[in-house]
């Protein structure tokens, strides 16, 4: 681990956090995740042989602590990881807030975007009964084009096959209109207009977008252009 060789706090803590993929494994951790598969999918892009790594440092340093579950070794964040909520709350503001909102090509990622879509879900506001929503991503070619999430009041699961309940909604967008609802970009109106399809019984195509907190940071409104301007004066 490289040090910037201060005596600082400011600079300590990034020697261990400024680290890449640091952060996002403690982000991953406060949102729910517990396996390393499961950090491993909120973090597609991070090989297991650097996330392995990534974990010891964090075990090393205290940030978090492994232990022994029932299906096999399982993470968790200890008060002094617990303590960087508000850290990565306000780096996700202000990123929400300063940052450009167009995205890259590169930026637009199927696998994180599903998998944070399957774990805001508002399962109280679930009909009774289980089903299937198909997710199909029209600028998507191949395997990584559809997903499917198994919606109950008790879980919620995400697979790359129907798992063998009934499909009864299909939702069909490009990933940057689907990402621009998900994100807080577009209302559902919008991103409707844009191009996004859902499909199924009437009362649960009204109902769909009352089931999702949606990401974390939605609600985070751009800064004014002249806020934005004054910036970059």
């Amino acid at each position: 681990m490289k040090s910037y060789g201060q005596f600082c706090s400011m600079a300590r803590a990034l020697d261990l956090l400024g680290e890449r993929w640091s952060l996002l494994i403690v982000r991953e951790l406060l949102c729910g995740s517990r396996r390393f598969g499961e950090v491993q999918r909120g973090i597609p892009r991070i090989s297991r042989t650097m996330l392995a790594a990534r974990l010891r440092e964090l075990a090393d340093a205290g940030v978090i602590e492994r232990r022994d579950g029932d299906g096999g070794p399982e993470y968790r964040l200890t008060p002094a990881g617990l303590e960087l909520a508000a850290v990565v709350r306000e780096l996700g503001t202000w990123g929400q807030r300063w940052l450009p909102r167009e995205l890259r090509a590169g930026e637009l990622d199927t696998r994180a975007l599903v998998w944070d879509i399957h774990r805001r879900v508002r399962r109280d506001a679930l009909p009774a009964r289980p089903f299937v929503v198909r997710i199909e991503l029209t600028d998507v070619s191949g395997g990584a084009a559809r997903h499917y999430l198994l919606l109950r009041r008790d879980e919620v699961s995400l697979c790359t096959v129907n798992p063998g309940f009934p499909e009864e909604l299909c939702l069909r967008a490009s990933r940057r209109t689907l990402i621009g609802w998900w994100r807080g970009d577009l209302t559902f109106r919008q991103a409707l207009d844009a191009g996004l399809a859902l499909e199924g019984r009437r009362e649960w195509v009204r109902a769909f977008p009352t089931w999702f907190e949606r990401y974390l940071f939605a609600a985070v409104a751009p800064a004014a252009p002249a806020a934005r301007a004054a910036r970059l004066r």
